[in-house]
């Protein structure tokens, strides 16, 4: 499963997600004050161990997420 808000960024390095347990490749973004933070990118589900719908419940708790950021962030003007 790929994160396609993080397109463009580069891996840095293949290792466990800490969240998913998984197999992830993650690349570095900065905060406004010049710390580094690991995010993964890209997600590798092993498929003995998982089927289509559980990969879709990630991806859709993922959307969810972005979808509330976003909506905090950038409310649409009603106006």
């Amino acid at each position: 499963m790929e994160d396609k808000t993080k397109r463009g960024l580069t891996v840095k390095e293949r290792s466990l997600d800490d969240k998913l347990k998984v197999e992830a490749e993650k690349g570095m973004i900065h905060d406004m004050d010049g710390m580094g933070h690991w995010v993964p990118i890209r997600w590798f589900f092993p498929k003995n161990e998982y089927d289509l719908a559980k990969v879709l419940f990630h991806a859709e708790a993922m959307e969810k997420k972005y979808t509330e950021l976003r909506e905090l962030t950038c409310p649409e003007d009603n106006d």
